[in-house]
């Protein structure tokens, strides 16, 4: 038996392996670091020479963008969504789910004023895109996924894949996401980080915004970003 703070009250309940490993993965993805960023954000700290948590920036930028292979999903169209969609352009990429309760509705209402904001800067529409990709095909579909990310913003991109494919892609940015079991009732969580990762014009892993962030914040850091690489 275990006792833990879920998503709802405070309750008792009797715990599997799987389980367990579902709760772990559930805390390190709310963190909304991966692995993979870990190193990077210790050789930022160490050259910025430490700093509290007051202090931590809401976009946090790489020392060196990390170059993204090639990946397939489907976008909110029916079209395919590869490392080509990510060309040209900012991306702002965040992982979660439809039936998520709190977190996604949440930062995809944050991320509608971050665009804003980012306009409001001068960095040009066409620069930038943000994308919600669902680590949840089994639920939510293409249609679905449209119809829910155009809530927010009507330029807000979906996009979702099979496991493996999503995996492909999550595991270069350090994204860990996890279902628990379904058991026919189509009722149940997933496991996601918490993170926006920005992907810069080359297709390379840039930098990541933690949650919860400030709007106001990401879009001027970001427009400062924008416009050190544009100038």
């Amino acid at each position: 038996m275990l006792r833990l703070e879920g998503w709802g009250a405070f309750r008792t309940v009797a715990i599997s392996r799987n389980k367990i490993t579902f709760i772990v993965l559930a805390l390190s993805a709310a963190l909304g670091v991966g692995l993979a960023v870990s190193g990077y954000w210790m050789q930022w700290q160490a050259g910025r020479g430490g700093y509290d948590d007051s202090e931590r920036p809401a976009l946090i930028t790489l020392p060196e963008p990390r170059p993204l292979g090639k990946f397939t999903l489907v976008d909110d169209a029916r079209k395919v969504f590869d490392i080509q969609s990510l060309d040209a352009r900012w991306s702002f990429v965040f992982f979660g789910f439809m039936y998520c309760p709190d977190i996604c509705p949440t930062t995809l209402q944050d991320l509608s004023q971050v665009k804003r904001e980012i306009l409001a800067r001068g960095v040009p529409d066409e620069a930038i895109q943000f994308v919600f990709i669902s680590v949840d095909p089994a639920r939510d579909k293409s249609e679905q996924i449209n119809k829910y990310v155009t809530y927010f913003d009507p330029g807000f991109q979906g996009a979702t894949g099979s496991i493996g494919q999503l995996n492909n892609l999550t595991r270069q940015l350090g994204a860990p996401f996890m279902a628990e079991e379904n058991k026919g009732d189509d009722i149940y969580e997933v496991a996601h980080s918490s993170a926006v990762y920005l992907i810069d014009p080359q297709q390379r892993y840039a930098g990541l915004i933690s949650s919860p962030f400030s709007a106001t914040e990401v879009a001027e850091q970001f427009a400062d970003l924008f416009r050190s690489k544009e100038g």
